[in-house]
């Protein structure tokens, strides 16, 4: 879908309060899971939860990007279906982050097909060595689809090389039969 307009995400007063709180005990800032909802507003950073929450599911996988960036997955599985406006964040029960772009519509989670939502972070307002994801178990290997896409890539070319081989035996064979030669 094409956005006629660009909303970043908003931090919520109670989730700076929890990073806070975290670094003053010398602790990471964790990051949870992900929510999905389907009304469509201006995030306030006075949220503490999500407007019309439909799903919300532990975080898969994350990882580093840069200095201030992170990248991280969410799975979104079941039977809910409902259109995607509005994303939460989660440090355990605390909304920590919220991205709605008035009533446009994100993605859309369709009954029974799981939807992977892939999330770009920028950090720099905050001190990124101190934040950090609990994952859960379900390993979706997003993250090295450019690999896995190159190797199958290259199996595929492999492939087709042999096949044409084969075929090309094939037809080899054929001529010398009907010259009686083989």
């Amino acid at each position: 879908m094409q956005s006629s307009q660009f909303a970043s995400v908003v931090w919520t007063t109670s989730g700076l309060a929890k990073l806070t709180q975290a670094l003053e005990q010398g602790q990471a800032f964790t990051l949870t899971h992900l929510s999905a909802g389907s009304a469509g507003y201006i995030a306030s950073h006075l949220q503490t939860q999500l407007r019309q929450e439909r799903q919300k599911v532990p975080i898969l996988q994350a990882e580093q990007l840069t200095a201030t960036q992170v990248r991280f997955s969410a799975v979104f599985e079941g039977e809910a279906d409902y259109p995607v406006k509005e994303l939460g964040i989660w440090s355990g029960s605390t909304l920590v982050a919220v991205y709605s772009a008035g009533g446009e519509v994100l993605n859309h989670k369709s009954k029974d097909v799981a939807w992977l939502e892939v999330i770009s972070l920028n950090l720099a307002a905050l001190p990124a060595q101190q934040v950090s994801f609990e994952t859960g178990v379900l390993n979706t290997n997003i993250f090295m689809a450019k690999e896995l896409a190159t190797s199958v890539y290259a199996h595929l070319r492999q492939g087709k090389s042999l096949i044409q081989q084969a075929n090309q035996t094939m037809q080899l064979a054929m001529r010398l039969r009907k010259a009686n030669i083989g």
